[in-house]
């Protein structure tokens, strides 16, 4: 234990001195800019590197220089400049772990970097791209966008950078549970590193290993390489690698039983995040030290750093952490017979666990439904549902004859109130442990049809969902291989592609309404928004206003909602088409007792005596005359096209 307190004190040493380094190249950078006759790209540099020097030190820092560098950048039309300060603002946000906000700078940069062509940048913004994408667990994607860089640097025959990716690819597979296929990308990628002996690569790869070993519950592999891995980011003073391992064993003592051990570990991990502001970290940690303090019973322990674990967790939408301390929150008290709390942190953990499957994991059985309609699936999803369909009825059953069983003595009590008298206190005291097993069997109940549930899409997900991206990837791999191959070919296998990514994408919209009992219209206004977005990256010349007055309590049916939202969805698509508009105007708007969308474009208009609507605007037609709504067509030749839909809010949230 003395050899570990000595080397903590090592790493307080080095962190305080990275610290003075950092803070004398900050320094001596800002005298820089005091200098006369400074060029204007050389400030913008001096920006760029203070941004990054204080991204250690201070975040607000970090954004003001950033910004400031990316603001004369603008100025000066320096491209350059304007792709680098996007790329250092994306950086700054991952490192705050706020994932979507870092997505939308790095595609900022994308943007600029693809005008300049400079295919260094533009791989390594894909491999960011990828590892953001990693960290909200939207594995489809961080496969898609890892496997663009590493063709990239194939291309470029930079060895190392490809390695990195591969790393990358490896930590996905990990994700996915195919641990034995990601060890081994990580022993390849590893006697490589171990030719080029960069101390950082090194460390990496050893901890990758460690991890595997210990998701695999080889506890003894698992120490092995991480002691590889420790000795060498001591020396260097890696603070996040440290983190990471120390967090891990102490998962690793937890499970030996160890517990002195254990929060010494789980403690050297918080003060390392502490001092680094990792917040996604911190959440991890305090729950690790929280689930350990309830396992010993000591609960008020528990309960303080699963209480800051929750907090931290809802600062970076990191769910999956918050839903696990929910859990433990809810154990907890249901360990201290406290009924009120537990049905506060069921209803929690319900409500939150409902927005993960519907988001991340659901979602892949009515994707793979829609996408594979084969016998065997369809019966075999039928026959899932038909499972879930029972044990809800059973739960529902059971709640009923709880209810009858309460009223029934309810009934009973007041009856023989005057000869029960004396024995009241007695049977109040039953009653409220009657109840408190009652919501105690709910919660195991439910908890077992959530992990079925979860189970089922997982094995779906692993299994189907991979491999569709897999498909893709090797379609855009055999473009690039194929480079004989005529023009005709080659477009073929573009327009598979195109038309494979477009069909996922349609699938999760259609699986967002479907593995929702209802849709909120603030649900509705952002998945509209996102639409419009996605619009944006394919049209230049084409301006879109959204204007919205609406209530975004208001709710309607899965089945409304999405037929809201294909119809609104075909009217966008109509105008960017064929309407050769350059303004596209959406209104969403409450309107007494309707609720009312306006599609608006200025584009060549038709007359609609002499046109033949289509399928589309028939489409429009029959969606809503299926959930008793209106759509009305106006156009004039040269006079743009308005498409209004309405809907009355009575009884919306109803199935029709």
């Amino acid at each position: 234990m003395f050899s570990h307190f000595k080397k903590l004190v090592f790493i307080v040493l080095l962190c305080n001195f990275s610290t003075y380094s950092q803070q004398k190249q900050i320094n001596t950078l800002k005298e820089k800019l005091k200098g006369e006759n400074i060029s204007d790209s050389l400030k913008i540099k001096i920006f760029g590197d203070l941004g990054w020097y204080y991204g250690n030190i201070n975040t607000d820092s970090a954004f003001y220089y950033t910004k400031k560098g990316l603001n004369l950048s603008f100025k000066k039309n320096n491209l350059k400049g304007i792709g680098q300060s996007y790329n250092d603002l994306g950086i700054i946000y991952y490192r705050t772990s706020k994932f979507d906000s870092a997505v939308y700078y790095y595609k900022k940069s994308l943007k600029t970097r693809t005008e300049l062509n400079d295919s260094v940048g533009i791989a390594g913004l894909y491999s960011k791209i990828g590892i953001a994408f990693q960290k909200t667990a939207t594995l489809d994607s961080a496969l898609f966008f890892n496997n663009k860089s590493i063709r990239i640097y194939e291309n470029l025959g930079l060895k190392r950078h490809i390695s990195i990716n591969q790393n990358n690819n490896a930590n996905i597979y990990q994700s996915l549970n195919q641990l034995d296929k990601a060890l081994e990308i990580h022993f390849d990628i590893l006697k490589y590193r171990e030719t080029t002996k960069v101390p950082i690569d090194l460390v990496n790869s050893y901890t990758n290993i460690g991890n595997i070993y210990f998701k695999k519950k080889k506890y003894n592999d698992s120490k092995k390489y991480y002691n590889k891995a420790l000795s060498i980011a001591e020396k260097n003073n890696f603070n996040n690698v440290l983190s990471v391992i120390y967090n891990n064993y102490g998962s690793i003592y937890n499970d030996e039983g160890n517990s002195k051990l254990t929060l010494w570990y789980y403690k050297k991990a918080y003060d390392i995040r502490k001092k680094l502001n990792d917040v996604y970290g911190l959440a991890s940690t305090t729950a690790n030290l929280g689930i350990h303090y309830y396992e010993a019973g000591s609960f008020n322990k528990a309960n303080i750093y699963l209480q800051e674990s929750v907090t931290l967790s809802k600062k970076i939408n990191a769910k999956e952490i918050e839903l696990n301390s929910y859990r433990f929150l809810l154990l907890l008290n249901a360990h201290l017979k406290q009924p009120d709390s537990v049905l506060y942190y069921q209803k929690k953990y319900d409500n939150l666990n409902n927005q993960i499957l519907n988001s991340n994991i659901t979602k892949q059985i009515t994707e793979i439904e829609a996408k594979y309609k084969t016998e065997k699936k369809e019966k075999e999803i039928s026959i899932q549902k038909e499972k879930l369909l029972k044990q809800e009825l059973a739960l529902k059953n059971k709640t009923l004859y709880t209810i009858l069983l309460l009223a029934f003595i309810i009934i009973l009590s007041i009856i023989f109130i005057g000869i029960y008298k004396k024995n009241q206190f007695k049977r109040k005291q039953l009653q409220k442990e009657i109840d408190l097993k009652d919501a105690l069997a709910t919660i195991t109940t439910q908890n077992k049809l959530q992990e079925q549930r979860l189970r089922i899409s997982r094995d779906l997900h692993d299994n189907i969902g991979s491999q569709l991206t897999f498909i893709i990837s090797s379609i855009d791999n055999l473009k690039y291989i194929s480079k004989d191959a005529n023009q005709k070919l080659k477009d073929k296998l573009s327009n598979i592609s195109s038309f494979t990514s477009d069909t996922i994408h349609q699938l999760r919209d259609t699986i967002w309404a479907m593995n929702k009992s209802e849709i909120s219209v603030e649900d509705l206004h952002a998945r509209v928004l996102s639409f419009i977005e996605k619009a944006k990256s394919a049209t230049e010349n084409i301006e879109f206003e959204i204007v919205e007055k609406i209530d975004k309590n208001t709710s309607f049916s899965s089945l409304i909602g999405m037929n809201l939202f294909r119809v609104i969805q075909e009217a966008i698509n109509n105008a960017i088409k064929y309407a050769d508009a350059s303004k596209i105007e959406i209104s969403l708007q409450k309107n007494k007792n309707l609720f009312e969308v306006l599609i608006k474009d200025n584009g060549i208009g038709f007359d609609l005596n002499t046109v033949d609507l289509g399928n589309g605007l028939s489409n429009m037609e029959e969606r809503m005359n299926n959930i008793n709504g209106k759509v009305n067509i106006n156009s004039k030749l040269k006079s743009g096209t308005e498409i209004s839909i309405s809907i009355s809010l009575k009884n919306t949230a109803d199935d029709v």
